[in-house]
């Protein structure tokens, strides 16, 4: 509907522009016929000198409006871009053109040579200020629109990454690209305070091209001039030089510094966060870019941290979904995928010590889900983290005095059964020789899934399907196996 809606005023604009050009060259062509062009020189700079000090003085006022507006809605960097945009510039460039030439007709001398010439480039002019006169009004009002400068904003950041690829000593473009970062950094923290969600996305997505584009691009500019966010340890400073990685850090720190500020009722934000994260760490992971991987470790691990100490469960559960998206990623590399559950466990048991049970119900059933995902890719590797991981946690969870135990014993049941479910032998067997050779404990467990084996959750939230849910063909295995026991 937004779609439609944004569809039927582009289309208006649109014939309200085309109207506005057809109704203006027909004005000129007939005021142009009578009379040969000399006998209507007067009348003309009398006429075109009056339009051209309507339209400076209301261009200058559209200005002077829309920079402070634009400024005090946002942050006050945006004046410069606004004024050196090619269309403001061009704009003021041909009324300051048109003046000029007004002066120099006047004191020319009728029978001079370049009067006639002089006058053809004026009507010029002219006619082109009243043509472009409203398209130029509501280019400069889109200024006030972030869907207008956050990509302009960007395409500055960029601009300035490739010139530094070229030419790595050059000071300005790193200053063009640091800057569009720090502003957009400043626009999500204005956008946070206001609670304008669409425009920290907008501001979120810009920073995630930038982070992408950075690190496609390796080269020299990297040892020169590396820049830090404040309160960075020097220790911190000297590692991240050394490497050569702290341009990305510099984004990733500004990524945190947004998230700081957001709050209960900003989960949308989080879940961007995460899915670009997660594009980001799996980038890093194909290029062989092994400390930008730890730094995004780094940065879900300080998000969850932050989920803990403030008691948000929902939070903690949309970041835990993305850090099992991330672990994912690294299936081509056993040791970062067991290193990266590893600390996914132990923020789970910290949020168990501070008795958020269900932080750890959703990493148990997250384990599983990652188990799952990992089966037909590299069944090896699930049966490994079974053994490494998930069989441990889930020991520990069914334990008669286990706040998790129910979500434990639904987790690892329905995770063997999806695994017989997709022929996934090896991992099924890992799962029944360590937890299910007693039938009857089995058989009592899995009719408590059965009996409430539906899709959807009892309540709507982000991750919106049941746990514990069983497809159609694992629901049928396991109800062979009920009803012939």
């Amino acid at each position: 509907m937004n779609r439609l809606r944004a569809f039927g005023r582009d289309h208006a604009t649109a014939l309200f522009m085309g109207a506005w050009l057809v109704l203006t060259a027909g004005t000129v062509v007939l005021a142009l016929r009578p009379g040969s062009l000399p006998e209507f020189t007067p009348n003309v700079l009398t006429t075109g000198n009056r339009t051209f000090n309507q339209m400076m003085a209301v261009v200058m006022v559209s200005i002077s409006l829309i920079i402070p507006l634009t400024a005090n809605l946002y942050t006050p960097t945006l004046v410069r871009p606004y004024v050196t945009h090619p269309m403001v510039a061009g704009g003021l460039a041909v009324i300051f053109s048109s003046h000029l030439l007004t002066m120099a007709i006047q004191v020319l001398p009728r029978d001079h040579a370049l009067l006639v010439p002089a006058m053809y480039v004026y009507l010029g002019l002219y006619i082109t200020v009243l043509l472009g006169a409203l398209p130029f009004l509501y280019g400069i009002s889109r200024f006030l629109r972030p869907t207008f400068f956050m990509p302009m904003l960007t395409r500055k950041g960029l601009r300035g990454l490739q010139i530094l690829g070229r030419h790595p000593e050059d000071p300005r473009a790193a200053e063009d690209l640091f800057e569009s970062i720090d502003v957009v950094t400043n626009i999500a923290l204005t956008g946070m305070a206001r609670g304008d969600r669409q425009l920290v996305l907008l501001a979120l997505g810009s920073l995630h091209t930038l982070l992408q584009e950075i690190q496609a691009s390796p080269g020299a500019w990297r040892r020169d001039r590396p820049r830090f966010v404040p309160g960075l340890a020097e220790e911190g400073q000297a590692y991240l030089t050394r490497a050569g990685i702290w341009p990305e850090a510099y984004v990733l720190a500004q990524t945190l510094k947004i998230m700081e500020v957001a709050t209960k009722r900003q989960h949308e934000i989080l879940s961007e966060v995460g899915g670009q994260l997660v594009e980001t760490a799996t980038l890093a992971a194909a290029m062989g870019q092994d400390p930008v991987v730890e730094l995004h470790v780094m940065t879900f691990n300080a998000l969850l941290r932050e989920a803990v100490e403030e008691d948000d469960l929902r939070r903690f559960q949309n970041l835990c979904y993305y850090y099992r998206l991330l672990i994912e990623g690294f299936h081509g590399d056993p040791e970062r995928m067991h290193g990266t559950a590893r600390h996914l466990l132990h923020y789970g048991r910290i949020a168990a010590r501070r008795g958020l049970n269900f932080a750890m119900e959703t990493i148990i059933y997250d384990v599983g889900e990652l188990v799952l995902s990992l089966g037909p890719v590299d069944e090896g590797q699930a049966v490994e983290m079974v053994q490494a991981w998930a069989g441990p946690l889930w020991l520990e969870s069914i334990a008669p005095e286990s706040p998790t135990r129910k979500a434990a014993w639904r987790t690892l049941i329905r995770t063997y059964w999806e695994a017989k479910a997709q022929g996934l032998e090896d991992l099924a067997n890992a799962i029944y020789w360590r937890f299910l050779t007693d039938d009857a404990i089995h058989r009592d467990h899995l009719i408590q899934v059965l009996d409430e084996n539906r899709e959807l959750h009892y309540e709507f939230n982000d991750r919106l399907m049941r746990f514990a849910h069983l497809g159609t063909r694992a629901e049928a295995l396991a109800r062979d196996f009920e009803t012939a026991w």
